[in-house]
């Protein structure tokens, strides 16, 4: 009897193997990685791969570097059945505690590449960073095969490519593609199908008991010592650098108020921040474009640190410089030309604009010390703030004659109105802005007197952060303790983060704001509550000394700031509220049809998605979806419905492998793309707003009614402002309205201007 048992265990292993049992899930194929039995059913062949034990004792291959070779490392290539007639999906298997070492995986289609290198609207198969997606639990990504490449076909080879990771800002191909040092993230399986959501066999091995949720128990409060020892490590190097640059400069300005530290009250800060400004003018005086062309900065931190001390500065601005005009006649020229550059110079993606509206206020803030009746009026810079951060439209540049241009229309905002920044869609790490805001709040009033500031910004940034706390869920972070991290896998602008950094309230690694800044600078009960959350967890110690990692001058800047944030928010008393996605908390619902998109918590599952994704210069029908249950994890691109309003005209992609949105950095000629050729029609942009055919657009792509069906989630939003659809109730046992989990017996609903219908279809 235990003979015959043995023999079942391997004929089924044999027929879950060979592909009997996936049938039974919907999946057309399926090859298992290091199993030779079915890899040479499929034809396997590799090039520096080996096979190696992974999770949960599975076998698995990894692509190794080539010594010598500059773009790629291994590869892998099998041939898989495919649907002649459907669309057909591959979905890939991976180990959620799997590093990607940062390396990129790509998928070919008959030779060609599936998706472009970075931020395409087909993505490539894995772009991974240093983090362990998904811990204790397999993973599984999911991307589309060209239809025309499938029809009439019962089965397709395809590859899988390993190279290093890109420098997304490299403008050379040395500094752009990086050489494969480390072995590839582990394949485990490779399956064809023709569902969006690709569904596990029951029978595949998967964690199943709930991995338990601990607490770190270190590192403590000893770290806030160890931001003192090293910011002042860091401000004493400065302090001894004979000459300094401008954002130097306005760190030595902020810490001269900082009693803890060495340059509290020290006189040597402020001879340097005037050095540094006669320094800039000099330049400015050799050539005036050098302090301000194509800067977003012109001599934004320069001005801030000036700020500081006004005073002083009245006590010096009339000496004479060598070109015989007194230093305020000089800073004035300056000033002015960098603030007529920056108000003609206006960036429509939101972080930029913000940072550029940011330091004209602060130039302008200190042309009105020195020649006031050369700065703009105060009202027309704060207006500018107000138009980056989403209360008031977006007016673009001034033209030559000082009108606004209005290039994206007279009512596009910076912000949807349910409080997320559109870059052209949802964003991950770009969108976490916080840091920004409180720049931008803290301007308009003075140093430590919050009363000062002003209160529209201190709402809309509260707003924001209220919005932003749907795309934070539960976790385990890289050491298996309990986290939350931040939503990146559906962002429009986000390359290599998946998982993103450890977030609550705020982005805690990112070198330019700390985990509780907007926390600190209002001290709202919410805010102070998702801060004491991430205190709860003892994540913010980890996360502060991992910032310590980084020696640049930004990340010192912050860290500058924490010890007074820490110390205000340790004085509040503990406030009610949790981070929506939590562990433990209700079922939820969020969804913001400016920007298309969509997030929910069903009991212990979460979905993120991007109906409207990556659409820069056409309607592509795709949606991007990251689905998160206790069992697994999944990434999916998928095909969507979409009805929008036609414009006549079309968009043809053109024959490229790496930047979707750019024919620029070229770096991969011999490489051929699978989407080469595809028409996609133009959605119709509002009146008065000009686009030719070809340019990147937030109206080229978006569609009016989206209708994505993703497992048991239907998905049905109304992006108009004025017309209602109709969703078609699919037949099913079950089907019920979400969150409500009320029945739905109609077989027809309407979905009204500015919804989203969700459906739970069983």
């Amino acid at each position: 009897m235990k003979t015959m048992r043995l023999w079942m265990c391997v004929v089924c292993g044999l027929l879950f193997a060979s592909g009997l049992y996936a049938r039974k899930t919907g999946v057309l194929d399926e090859i298992v990685f290091g199993y030779s039995a079915s890899e040479k059913k499929h034809g396997f062949s590799a090039k520096a791969s080996q096979v190696v034990t992974g999770g949960l004792g599975e076998e698995a291959r990894v692509l190794l570097p080539i010594p010598g070779e500059r773009v790629e490392g291994g590869h892998i290539t099998f041939t898989m059945k495919v649907d002649p007639e459907k669309q057909n999906y591959f979905t890939a298997r991976f180990w959620g505690s799997d590093s990607g070492n940062s390396n990129i995986l790509i998928l070919f289609c008959e030779g060609k590449q599936i998706g472009y290198r970075h931020l395409g609207d087909y993505d490539v198969l894995d772009i991974a960073n240093e983090d362990k997606p998904y811990p204790g639990r397999f993973t599984y990504t999911t991307l589309p095969l060209p239809i025309s490449m499938t029809r009439g076909k019962k089965e397709i080879e395809l590859s899988i490519r390993s190279t290093g990771r890109i420098f997304r800002y490299g403008e050379t191909f040395d500094a752009y593609q990086k050489v494969m040092e480390k072995p590839s993230k582990a394949l485990y399986k490779g399956y064809t199908h023709t569902e969006t959501c690709f569904q596990p066999s029951e029978k595949e091995k998967k964690q199943i008991e709930k991995i338990e949720r601990r607490v770190r128990t270190a590192p403590g409060a000893e770290v806030m010592e160890e931001v003192r020892q090293f910011v002042n490590r860091q401000i004493s190097g400065y302090l001894n650098q004979t000459e300094i640059d401008q954002e130097t400069a306005s760190l030595l300005a902020y810490a001269y108020h900082e009693p803890w530290t060495v340059a509290y009250r020290n006189k040597d800060v402020v001879e340097k921040v005037i050095r540094t400004a006669d320094r800039y003018y000099e330049r400015y005086a050799q050539n005036p474009k050098s302090v301000y062309d194509g800067s977003w900065l012109t001599v934004g931190p320069l001005c801030q640190a000036l700020n500081s001390f006004v005073p002083e500065i009245r006590e010096i601005w009339d000496e004479k410089m060598p070109n015989g005009k007194t230093r305020r006649e000089n800073w004035t020229a300056m000033c002015w030309e960098c603030v007529d550059y920056a108000k003609t110079h206006r960036r429509s993606y939101t972080n930029q604009s913000m940072i550029v509206d940011l330091h004209l206020y602060n130039v302008n803030r200190m042309l009105s010390i020195l020649a006031p009746e050369e700065a703009l009026p105060v009202w027309q810079t704060l207006k500018f703030i107000y138009e980056s951060m989403g209360i008031a439209p977006w007016s673009g540049s001034l033209s030559a004659t000082g009108e606004p241009t209005w290039p994206l229309g007279k009512s596009y905002y910076q912000f949807s109105p349910d409080g997320l920044s559109k870059e052209l869609g949802y964003v991950g790490g770009y969108g976490e802005i916080l840091n920004w805001m409180v720049h931008l709040y803290e301007v308009t009033g003075e140093r430590g007197l919050t009363d000062t500031r002003d209160p529209l910004i201190r709402a809309q940034m509260l707003k924001i952060m209220h919005t932003r706390s749907h795309f934070r869920y539960p976790t385990l972070d890289n050491d298996g303790y309990a986290a939350m991290r931040g939503e990146s896998v559906i962002g429009w602008r986000d390359h290599g983060y998946y998982p993103a950094g450890i977030t609550y309230g705020e982005r805690g690694y990112h070198r330019e704001g700390t985990p509780i800044m907007a926390a600190a600078a209002t001290l709202d009960p919410e805010a102070v509550a998702y801060a004491q959350q991430m205190m709860e967890d003892n994540q913010f110690f980890a996360v502060v000394k991992e910032k310590m990692k980084d020696r640049g001058l930004n990340s010192t800047y912050t860290l500058l700031r924490l010890p007074g944030e820490y110390d205000l928010i340790m004085k509040q008393p503990r406030r009610e509220g949790r981070l929506p996605m939590s562990d433990g908390m209700p079922d939820a619902l969020f969804s913001d049809e400016e920007v298309g998109v969509v997030a929910l918590k069903n009991g212990d599952e979460i979905l993120y998605t991007s109906l409207y994704w990556r659409a820069n210069f056409a309607v592509n029908f795709l949606a991007r979806v990251h689905y998160i249950t206790p069992e697994c994890d999944r990434v999916a691109t998928v095909f969507e419905d979409i009805r929008y309003t036609p414009s006549g005209f079309t968009y043809t992609r053109p024959e490229r492998n790496n930047l979707y949105f750019s024919p620029a950095r070229n770096f991969y000629p011999e490489v051929k793309s699978a989407h080469t050729g595809e028409q996609l029609p133009i959605a119709k942009a509002p009146e008065g707003v000009h686009f030719e055919p070809g340019q990147e657009s937030v109206y080229a792509g978006k569609g009016d009614f989206y209708t994505l069906r993703y497992g048991k989630y239907l998905i049905a939003m109304n992006c108009t402002p004025d017309r209602t659809f109709d969703v078609e109730v699919p037949a099913a046992k079950s089907v019920r309205a979400f969150p409500s989990r009320e029945t739905v017996e109609e077989r027809v609903l309407q979905v009204e201007p500015k919804s989203t219908v969700v459906l739970i279809v069983e």
